[in-house]
């Protein structure tokens, strides 16, 4: 297969996200792709509704490229203990070899701008990344009978969810 920058990002479309399997979520489950789709619509609706004094090209970009480096180290979630410094190292590495490969170092600057967590902009990111869990949490407890699913991630990130949640209902 020829190597192209789709075919790289097309891996994130079949990466389901483990946190769902491990938590035995039945039948269809989110893939890293569905989860970057729905934060970057999230995203727009939210920023497009409030005034955030947020670079929302930024904000975009930082949602996309936050899940690029899964495509070599794969999703990695709390449950598997992973220290962080080797996930880090994981993730990093996948992120340099394509913001080399593919001529873009800013796929680089901006993941390591989000991983760092100091601007708003990666502060309203990773806020919304733990957002669009729980949102999806809760459309499977509703689908599949699994109210405590919803619950353990609400609970995990209240203020997180309250606030975002309150900004998308202006």
């Amino acid at each position: 297969m020829e190597k192209s920058f789709y075919n790289e990002i097309a891996k994130l479309k079949k990466l389901i996200r483990k946190g769902w399997i491990y938590r035995e979520v039945p039948d269809r489950l989110e893939s890293d792709a569905e989860h970057t789709f729905s934060m970057l619509l999230m995203g727009i609706e939210i920023m497009s509704k409030n005034h955030l004094n947020l670079d929302e090209l930024k904000v975009l970009k930082m949602i996309v490229f936050h899940e690029l480096c899964e495509i070599d180290a794969g999703d990695v979630t709390p449950m598997e203990k992973m220290p962080p410094e080797v996930k880090f190292e994981r993730e990093y590495a996948c992120i340099k070899r394509l913001a080399k490969d593919y001529e873009m170092p800013e796929i680089e600057d901006i993941w390591l701008e989000f991983e760092k967590g100091q601007t708003k902009e990666a502060k309203f990111v990773k806020k919304l990344d733990k957002y669009d869990a729980v949102c999806q949490s809760k459309i499977y407890a509703e689908e599949y009978d699994m109210e405590k699913l919803f619950e353990e991630f609400r609970d995990s990130v209240p203020e997180i969810y309250d606030e975002l949640n309150d900004l998308r209902n202006l």
